[in-house]
């Protein structure tokens, strides 16, 4: 069964300056492909959300093609999954949710 996805105002802030990086930086095609990427992996995480605890209450999927880490709590009675950050890997850890 499929949970229910919200997206934390931070973590759309977290893919929008990605996709702007990769749009101004790269190219539209790669930036539009980092966009699909994300999409596919909230895809994933809310049919199977059970990836690994990072501390506490967090789980974290990495995402296929692109270095980044979605970060997110479940709430398995209400089938509810609130992605909280999206970090680039190489960011300092002590800087995760």
């Amino acid at each position: 069964m499929k949970f229910k996805l919200i997206v934390s105002d931070e973590a759309k802030a977290d893919v929008e300056h990605a996709y702007l990086y990769y749009r101004t930086k790269v190219n539209k095609k790669v930036a539009d492909n980092f966009f699909k990427d994300f999409k596919s992996s909230l895809n994933t995480i809310s049919r199977n959300p059970y990836f690994k605890i990072w501390f506490e209450d967090f789980h974290g999927k990495l995402m296929k093609k692109y270095p980044f880490l979605i970060f997110y709590t479940i709430d398995k009675n209400a089938k509810v999954i609130v992605i909280s950050r999206v970090f680039h890997t190489s960011q300092n850890p002590e800087k995760y949710p």
